[in-house]
């Protein structure tokens, strides 16, 4: 008794038809991109180094600004928290991963979403809005968990935003880089949405 084989092209059609859906697109480069931001994080050289209990990654930020365009807020802040999980479950991160990277993330996300409703040919300038949620978001809750010193002491505060934005800024312009090396080559946000 011989089954019938599924022709060959129906199959490929079936497979053109799952990966053409925003969201199927959207989650496959999510997890790419968790995959490339925790090798990144290795291979950090800052990331060896504690400055009060924070690791500067510039690495993180520069994941977050090129998903906050291209995949937006909701994968944006997914990628970022499973970057912070893995990072801090392995060693290379600590708790502040998670409220400077998110925070990044959210930012990014939503201005890249008024830009693509308003300016969309100008929608990878949200880039450079992640230090605006890392710094003083991030940085805010940072002080907020671990303040050196006092919580009320002001200086813990800037110390907090100032070791944020070492990481964050660098970071953030790289992401733009990218972007725009990724405009160039034809792969933008459209792909995604």
């Amino acid at each position: 008794m011989s089954e019938k084989v599924p022709n060959n092209i129906e199959g490929i059609n079936e497979e053109k038809r799952f990966f053409n859906t925003s969201i199927n697109r959207k989650v496959a480069a999510s997890g790419i991109f968790i995959a490339v931001g925790l090798v990144l994080s290795y291979l950090n050289p800052f990331g060896y180094f504690y400055i009060f209990g924070i690791k500067i990654n510039p690495f993180a930020h520069f994941i977050n600004a090129i998903t906050g365009v291209l995949v937006g807020l909701t994968f944006s802040c997914i990628v970022a928290l499973g970057i912070a999980i893995l990072r801090f479950s392995i060693g290379i991160g600590t708790i502040h991963a998670f409220h400077g990277g998110i925070t990044g993330a959210f930012i990014v996300g939503i201005f890249s979403s008024l830009l693509r409703k308003k300016y969309p040919k100008y929608v990878e300038l949200a880039a450079f809005t992640e230090p605006l949620g890392t710094i003083f978001l991030g940085g805010t809750i940072g002080h907020l968990i671990a303040p050196i010193g006092s919580i009320f002491a002001i200086e813990s505060l800037f110390t907090y935003w100032s070791l944020f934005a070492l990481s964050c800024i660098p970071g953030s312009i790289m992401g733009f880089i990218i972007l725009i090396v990724l405009k160039q080559a034809k792969i933008t946000w459209e792909d995604f949405f």
